[in-house]
């Protein structure tokens, strides 16, 4: 008899166990679930309140009755945007100084990197050091002797001016990015090249980049993003209306306390879509970009 209730004891404690089990396991997976929802609310409303405001009319944009579902769409403001102002224009010169100074950085960032991670040679410790400390120095430091020397160079209000600007930030990035993509690539691969008998330019060219392509598609998306974006020296450097790109020229949309909601907020929209089809496309390659290095073997 006793051995029968010492046999319904072990087996009431298991089960007793494995609720419990269950219970831990339901609050740690609500838990999870509402930490993952939380932030994915602060993340994304942001995004929806500026579709909103983009596509309600103006006039809802200042009422003291905030509704957080569009009572009705229209691309008035939208529209008002593209007769008034030369927002185009400013996507324009955007696009043209981003696209050149991604490329211009992307190409000067590969061959650094690869000097960095593949040759050996007197100082290449300390010329690492220095585009490490170029990567985190912030550039908004930089921007009183740009302006003094680019003001003596007269490329104030010019392209040039601007594209070199940027590649004060974008070149020590791609380098930093994608010498830690370089280095984790077998340098095996190069060496039996080399024996084989293609140069050194063959190698890098044949073996390595195609190799390092994920990176420097990932390399390529963030600058072109840093330079999409980018306010501080477009604004100073820039003042001709005509040249100005969209960061800057987005301020013509406010005047001392009016802000123009509507309007800025569908520019804000217009001006965030390249970025976003960017990524949506080569989203994989920014993966395998931020995760580079970070394994080896």
């Amino acid at each position: 008899m006793s051995d029968v209730i010492r046999v319904v004891d072990a087996r009431s404690a298991a089960n007793t166990g494995r609720g419990s089990l269950r219970t831990e396991l339901i609050i740690k997976r609500t838990l999870q679930w509402s930490v993952l929802v939380t932030a994915l609310v602060i993340v994304v409303f942001p995004l929806y309140w500026m579709l909103v405001t983009a596509f309600d009319p103006p006039s809802l944009s200042y009422t003291s009755q905030i509704s957080l579902l569009p009572k009705r769409l229209t691309f008035s403001a939208m529209a008002q945007l593209l007769r008034e102002y030369d927002f185009l224009l400013w996507m324009w010169n955007s696009a043209t100084v981003a696209i050149i100074s991604t490329l211009l950085a992307v190409v000067v960032g590969t061959l650094a990197a690869y000097s960095l991670a593949r040759l050996r040679y007197p100082g290449r410790g300390f010329l690492a050091g220095v585009f490490f400390l170029a990567y985190i120095f912030p550039a908004t430091l930089l921007v009183v002797p740009v302006f003094v020397i680019l003001s003596v160079l007269g490329l104030t209000d010019d392209y040039i001016g601007l594209i070199l600007s940027y590649l004060i930030f974008t070149v020590p990035f791609c380098t930093w990015m994608l010498r830690a993509y370089l280095t984790s690539i077998p340098p095996e691969l190069e060496e039996a090249a080399l024996v084989d008998g293609a140069t050194r330019v063959q190698a890098m060219l044949l073996i390595i980049l195609p190799l390092a392509a994920p990176g420097v598609a990932a390399a390529t998306i963030f600058a072109f993003t840093l330079s999409w974006n980018e306010y501080l020296y477009a604004f100073i450097l820039m003042t001709d209306s005509t040249k100005m790109t969209l960061s800057p020229g987005m301020t013509k949309l406010v005047f001392g306390d009016i802000f123009l909601w509507g309007m800025i907020m569908s520019g804000a929209t217009l001006m965030s879509l390249p970025v976003v089809l960017l990524y949506f496309v080569a989203q994989r390659f920014v993966v395998s970009g931020l995760t580079a290095g970070s394994v080896k073997g």
